[in-house]
């Protein structure tokens, strides 16, 4: 598997799958596995935000993004699923 380290998200290609493990979110380590469809989820959710929103690690930490950090992100996971061949629908 490649790694990947960006800014705000750092993890590992699973090209096989279409998954992306997800090790850290910002300073926080996790252990989650991103499918396809919540990869364009996340994706889409973070283009309707204005100014800052909150996404979760486990369900259970909040993490608050400015809209630099949102950006980012997006940037982000354009990387991570280019790497893996999906195409935002």
């Amino acid at each position: 598997m490649n790694n990947f380290a960006g800014n705000i998200f750092c993890g590992e290609f699973d090209q096989v799958n279409n998954n992306f493990y997800l090790n850290q979110v910002k300073n926080l380590h996790t252990a989650s596995t991103l499918s396809e469809s919540q990869l364009i989820n996340l994706v889409n959710y973070l283009n309707k935000q204005v100014d800052t929103c909150t996404i979760t690690v486990n369900d259970q930490i909040p993490i608050l993004l400015q809209q630099d950090e949102i950006q980012i992100l997006l940037k982000e996971l354009d990387l991570i699923m280019h790497e893996l061949d999906i195409l935002d629908s």
